[in-house]
């Protein structure tokens, strides 16, 4: 009992820490996160149609024409994993997620068998870690959370790796069943090479040793691992894949460029992409000093530099964009939040850590933190992305390769607890402990100081995308900025080794006892970490939670569109395609997301982008938003979009989808349909003046038309065609409906008075609930198991 009063205790004071360091939940604030307001404005229409109709609708019309809302927000039947996920992360967003962070390392510690004050002080390196606080203030929750549960994942397959192997199932089901359930596909991904890693280490200790049956048991409860994980969320992985056919994550079906040019044909995404955000070679000190590269893309500047001086003489309007483009960051990045500090307080113990232990966890750490480094360089490590990207499974799906490097984040910390557990026991000689912390001690500080000293003339401190490179005389006071922040940030980088490196003489010495030694350390690192991560994410990203739940303000533009009761679509084109906002008040063609629908994507290069209004016509695009001088209300009406419906006069079928996404800007699209379907070969029809087709009544999930014709028509609407779940009905009939115009939905019209409706209604969500089902009964059987077998012992 008493070591569960331990866990307890620790438990709270985590809690204690996640809501000091975010304090303002306390009063009922919450943060302001730019990557969750572009999330509130796509998925306003799903709570809305939540709180309205009491049903999820798992399809959202109002961005990109519509699209699955799989990869947005949905809830699931019967998701078990969402209520045990609500009752861990009990605390206010995004304490919670800290909580989480702390509380999954602690208990990965504690399954290693080591002592409950190792893993407190292990928990605080890896939960204070700045990549993983700053991806919170930025609005990355779902890496966060898929973050969050890395080390109980890992837990369970070290315990399966050791012989553990109910426990080690159970563990690592739930658990990496939990991080899926995240629905950040890129960190289970990196988690998984993570794991491959470990798994490789020790089966190559288990074939030197003739171990097979460990091998060939513990294969097969990984394996069974995987299984279950996957099942615990068939209908989200399901829903997903049947969706990526249709996103800009699969292979294009255009072959050729805007400009005519051929399309370089891949399954997933390009090179360039993947590889935009690139950690660099000479970046990777970031983790040791947090503003090596001179910090982050808004890092602010001092008040009493004589850069600010300089821009406090000139005129407003000038000093203004003198200011703003006055980067400190100088790496080559496209933006940076905050540099991926990891803490030298921390790596001082983790290459101790390396000197001290040597035992098979050494060798996997090594592998995982030196593979991930080389991954997290991308372009500036070609030869192994490129490898990679052409070899290794879906590593083309996923880009911003610099974020493999919370393996390294994970890596560090653990086996620094793990080295400083050993360190601190009774096995080691005093003379053992002093020449390994001397190595060390040596190693850093001779390194700090030779970059401190020698770093001016090795470093010339300039980035690829220096705005002022024409203004040598603004370049070099911007330069002499970041030479300050760089020997500044050396020198407290310096003192923190000095301090760890006093705290543990003094315990080899015998001045400390073993429990000063880890409070002292603990408080050397909270002062490494906290300060750094205060100046990045901090109370002042707090704004009262109303400001939070509504987001955007509506301007005078948004008010004049709102009046029109009718059924269209909104551009906002200044904002560009990747903006949720316009999703927020409008059914818009643009939208929030990092897999958008592929088809709407290539008429965006094609034609949206150019402003193209006879495409917009086609969408349905009523109102155009878009300030100037000339319009200062900024609205611009479309009086010949094509409404939500229409009739044609012919079809004309076309050979490949490149002929079709051509030929939409010079055939009259509103009597004339094209399509690939050959059972539409060259039809014709004759229309009647009184013929027509009206929009009734629209929920995301389900449109219903009436029409009257006096013979069979061909109706073209102006909605996505996504063929896996969507459904036709005349009369209450299932009928056919066909893709037309590149992305737009066709249908027979049968001659008299029909209702027409459309119902999104995906199977793949009811297969997928009952494999869930059942994965969940197989999890609880064995949990169940689990316990007799313990009550029996």
């Amino acid at each position: 009992m008493k070591k569960y009063i331990k866990h307890l205790l620790s438990i709270v004071f985590f809690s204690l820490v996640a809501t000091t360091y975010f304090y303002p939940v306390i009063s009922g604030k919450s943060i302001q996160q730019l990557d969750i307001s572009q999330f509130m404005g796509m998925s306003k229409q799903i709570v809305d149609h939540r709180n309205e109709f009491n049903e999820e609708p798992f399809w959202l019309d109002n961005a990109f024409l519509g699209m699955p809302s799989y990869q947005v927000s949905s809830r699931y039947p019967y998701d078990i994993l969402f209520y045990v996920d609500q009752l861990i992360r009990f605390l206010p967003r995004p304490a919670d997620y800290l909580f989480l962070y702390l509380v999954s390392f602690y208990f990965l510690i504690i399954s290693l068998r080591i002592n409950y004050k190792y893993a407190l002080f292990g928990a605080l390196a890896f939960g204070f870690s700045t990549y993983l606080i700053i991806i919170l203030g930025v609005g990355h929750n779902t890496k966060a959370l898929a973050l969050g549960y890395l080390p109980l994942v890992v837990s369970g397959f070290l315990y399966v790796l050791k012989g553990d192997y109910l426990k080690g199932f159970i563990i690592s089901s739930l658990f990496l069943g939990l991080q899926v359930h995240a629905n950040h596909y890129q960190m289970t991904y990196y988690t998984l090479i993570m794991l491959l890693i470990v798994v490789l280490v020790f089966y190559y200790d288990f074939i030197k040793k003739r171990e097979f049956k460990k091998l060939y048991t513990s294969f097969a409860v990984l394996i069974s691992i995987g299984i279950i994980s996957l099942m615990l969320n068939a209908p989200s992985l399901l829903a997903t894949k049947e969706y990526s056919d249709f996103s800009t994550r699969s292979k294009n079906e255009i072959t050729i460029n805007p400009d005519g040019t051929k399309k370089e044909s891949i399954s997933g995404l390009n090179k360039e992409y993947i590889t935009e955000y690139s950690y660099g070679i000479l970046e990777s000190f970031n983790l040791l000093v947090p503003r090596f590269m001179g910090g982050s893309s808004s890092e602010k500047i001092r008040e009493e530099s004589k850069l600010m001086t300089f821009i406090k003489s000139l005129e407003p309007s000038q000093a203004q964009q003198v200011y703003n483009y006055s980067k400190m960051y100088w790496g080559n990045q496209p933006i940076v939040a905050a540099p991926a500090y990891l803490g030298v307080s921390i790596f001082f113990i983790f290459l101790i850590s390396i000197l001290l232990v040597k035992d098979i966890n050494r060798r996997w750490v090594l592998l995982c933190i030196t593979i991930s480094l080389f991954l997290s360089w991308g372009k500036n490590f070609s030869f192994l992305t490129d490898l990679m990207i052409d070899f290794f499974p879906l590593y083309d799906k996923f880009r911003a390769v610099s974020s493999i490097q919370v393996i390294i984040e994970f890596c560090v910390p653990l086996f620094a607890v793990i080295g400083l557990k050993r360190f601190i026991s009774d096995e080691n000689s005093s003379e053992k402990q002093l020449k390994v912390l001397r190595i060390v001690s040596f190693f850093l500080i001779s390194s700090i100081t030779l970059f401190y000293f020698l770093g001016n003339s090795i470093i010339d401190f300039k980035s690829d995308f220096e705005i002022f490179s024409q203004y040598p005389e603004i370049l070099d006071l911007i330069i002499e900025e970041r030479k300050y922040l760089f020997e500044y940030d050396l020198i407290r980088s310096l003192i923190i080794v000095i301090f760890c490196s006093v705290i543990l003489y003094l315990f080899i010495k015998n001045l400390l006892n073993k429990n000063i030694t880890i409070f002292l350390l603990t408080v050397v690192l909270l002062f490494d970490l906290w300060g750094v991560n205060k100046t990045y994410v901090n109370s002042d990203q707090f704004v009262s939670k109303s400001s939070v739940l509504s987001p955007f303000k509506k301007s005078i533009s948004d008010e004049a569109i709102l009046r029109d009761g009718s059924d269209f679509r909104v551009y906002e084109s200044q904002r560009g395609f990747s903006n949720g906002r316009t999703s927020y008040f409008h059914k818009s063609i643009s939208g929030y997301h990092a897999a958008k629908p592929k088809r709407i994507q290539n008429l965006y290069d094609f034609y949206i982008v150019n402003n193209n209004m006879k495409i917009l016509s086609l969408l349905n695009v009523k109102y155009l938003i878009k300030n100037s001088e000339d319009n200062p209300l900024g609205v611009t009406r479309n009086p010949n979009n094509f409404g939500n419906a229409w009739f044609i006069k012919n079809t004309l079928v076309v050979d490949n989808a490149d002929q079709e996404l051509i030929l939409l800007d010079s055939v009259d699209l509103s009597s004339t349909c094209l399509t690939q379907n050959s059972k539409l070969s060259n039809l014709k029809f004759t229309l009647n003046s009184k013929d027509s087709i009206k929009l009734i009544s629209r929920k995301a999930n389900e449109l219903n038309y009436k029409s009257s014709t006096s013979s069979e028509q061909f109706a073209v609407f102006s909605e996505a065609y996504y063929k896996k779940g969507w459904q036709a009905f005349i009369d209450g009939k299932e009928v056919n409906h066909f893709k037309v115009n590149y992305l737009l939905r066709g249908m027979f019209i049968p001659e008299g008075d029909h209702e027409i409706v459309f119902k999104f209604n995906p199977q793949v969500i009811k297969t997928g609930t009952y494999i869930s089902l059942f994965s969940y009964i197989l999890l609880i059987a064995f949990s169940l198991k689990f316990i007799k077998v313990n009550r029996n012992v």
